[in-house]
């Protein structure tokens, strides 16, 4: 059978997504080994803790959007290592405000704010929700 380059390649104006990218195998866990998702119902509160080792999330493109992103944290949730998913402009923001987060325990809200999904923001043992605004 002769090898043919034109199998090999997507068909015109196709664009394949779904390719590691530069970084990709280091940052794979086993497939057996994949941690459970930490879930984020509205109104109620969620707490995780990450390690004191967490240095920042894993990103990964989207194969929803092409040429946005969204990132994987992993934390403990309920005594659990667990992971969360975001893209959400409210919750990366109201993480990034509250950097490092390396051994912090945090609280995430997931509420409606003028018909939007939001997530608020504050760590453990503060009052005080950690101002978000979205930067453009």
């Amino acid at each position: 059978m002769e090898n043919n380059d034109i199998t090999n390649q997507p068909a015109e104006g196709m664009e394949v997504v779904n390719k590691p990218t530069k970084g990709t195998y280091e940052d794979m866990a086993p497939s057996g080994e994949r941690k459970p998702k930490v879930e984020f119902i509205l109104n109620k509160p969620v707490e995780v803790t990450f390690s004191p080792e967490f240095e920042k999330p894993v990103e990964f493109p989207s194969s929803q959007d092409k040429g946005s992103v969204y990132y994987l944290f992993n934390c403990m949730h309920n005594g659990e290592e667990r992971v969360f998913l975001t893209s959400a402009w409210s919750l990366l923001q109201g993480l990034k405000n509250i950097e490092p987060l390396a051994g912090k325990s945090i609280v995430i809200t997931k509420d409606m704010k003028e018909g939007k999904q939001h997530y608020s923001v504050r760590e453990k043992g503060t009052g005080n929700e950690v101002p978000v605004e979205k930067i453009e």
